[in-house]
């Protein structure tokens, strides 16, 4: 487990250095541009983009037919999740409790969609960072003080896996969970969270309401834009919240001779809503879903085609080698999709249980889904003349 902790916080130091270092090494290329030709207006502004495609669709797409419809979704539903929280601590009963955990994972599969929009920001961490630190949590509980949850430190403390840990783990059995929300803390605490999850989608959508007119027309290949933020959020949020956090930390499966310099044993209690485990395949198909949707430029809100990744790679062509032939770029990832499709019929509903011991499955369903990391992070990048923003340490 040190192993792992060293590796993914290496990880972070690395991709916050060569961002620091692509941000300077900009800077320093726009000055000479503008030094040397200052009459040439073909130089990169975050509006050009180096081939015919019309890349304004595929942001006008995003942003209306996925980001602003699942985030007022999650809105709408974290309303619903906050009125049942209400009723609940108002008068415990087991009606009311499970009123609450039903509300509670409809908001928890709606965010599946929302992430990749709003990765690493404040927002993401406010609402997602899990395991749910349950001793920060009792001391918050128990504190006599206000607690200011727009402070960093306490990301684990509220958002989906704390309310997960107080409607489902707080007690051994329900009625003894029922029990203690007779206590005014509890419920106070209870509500703070359920209060707070109100406030980030509305907060999210304003602030992307303000520049949403800049960023939908900010298109070029510079890794300012709008566009390359956009698609290099996407391939992260699949490596790392999808690959990573949903599948390889909790059943260990980097502990094997193709990793050398990785020791990572399987951590069940890294599974995502870790105190209703029954629900974690559920996540983890919700958030596979969301990164077809945008491959594929599936509306959220009826699936409706409309413009993904997969009609830039077939407006451009794109062909790469596979055993010695020429092959379609866009044929190839709709193959790796359907590896995925494959290995996630070994996996069952319950992360939890499947992960106490080592699991052979989890081990395919990784290497499905890092093929295609491979072949979007490196091949479609390409293709779109690109650059990763961010560095890893994984040999993607």
């Amino acid at each position: 487990m040190l192993s792992l902790c060293l590796f993914l916080y290496t990880n972070l130091i690395l991709g916050i250095v060569m961002k620091k270092i692509v941000y300077i090494l900009s800077v320093l290329t726009i000055f000479y541009v503008v030094s040397c030709s200052s009459d040439d207006d073909s130089s990169n502004e975050g509006d050009n983009n180096s081939d015919s495609f019309d890349r304004v669709t595929l942001t006008t797409s995003w942003v209306n037919n996925l980001l602003i419809p699942a985030t007022s979704d999650l809105k709408s539903k974290l309303e619903t999740l906050n009125s049942s929280v209400t009723s609940f601590t108002d008068a415990p009963d087991e009606a009311k409790l499970t009123q609450v955990r039903t509300d509670l994972l409809e908001a928890y599969k709606v965010w599946q969609h929302v992430e990749m929009f709003f990765y690493g920001s404040a927002y993401s961490l406010d609402m997602n960072s899990y395991p749910a630190d349950v001793t920060k949590i009792t001391e918050n509980i128990d504190s006599t003080s206000p607690i200011d949850l727009g402070r960093t430190v306490l990301n684990p403390t509220q958002g989906l896996p704390a309310i997960d840990y107080l409607v489902n783990g707080l007690e051994s059995t329900d009625n003894d969970i029922i029990t203690a929300y007779d206590e005014a803390k509890y419920q106070d605490y209870l509500k703070l969270l359920s209060t707070r999850m109100v406030t980030i989608p509305s907060e999210a959508l304003s602030d992307f309401e303000a520049a949403k007119d800049t960023n939908v027309n900010s298109v070029g290949d510079a890794i300012s834009s709008y566009f390359s933020i956009q698609v290099n959020d996407f391939v992260q949020y699949t490596e790392k919240s999808f690959r990573e956090a949903k599948i390889a930390t909790p059943s260990g499966t980097r502990n094997r001779d193709i990793f050398p310099t990785i020791s990572a044993s399987p951590s069940p209690d890294f599974v995502e809503s870790v105190y209703s485990p029954e629900n974690s395949k559920t996540l983890y198909l919700e958030a596979y879903d969301a990164i077809q949707d945008f491959y594929y430029g599936r509306s959220y809100a009826n699936n409706d085609n409309t413009v993904g990744l997969q009609e830039y790679l077939q407006a451009l062509g794109t062909t790469i080698l596979i055993d010695g032939n020429d092959t379609s770029l866009d044929d190839y990832i709709i193959s790796l999709f359907g590896n995925i499709d494959t290995a996630n019929t070994n996996i069952t509903d319950n992360f939890y249980q499947q992960t106490q011991d080592y699991n052979p499955n989890f081990d395919a369903t990784f290497d499905a889904i890092q093929e295609f990391v491979v072949a979007v992070k490196s091949n479609a990048i390409n293709a779109f003349n690109l650059t990763i923003d961010f560095v890893d340490s994984d040999g993607d």
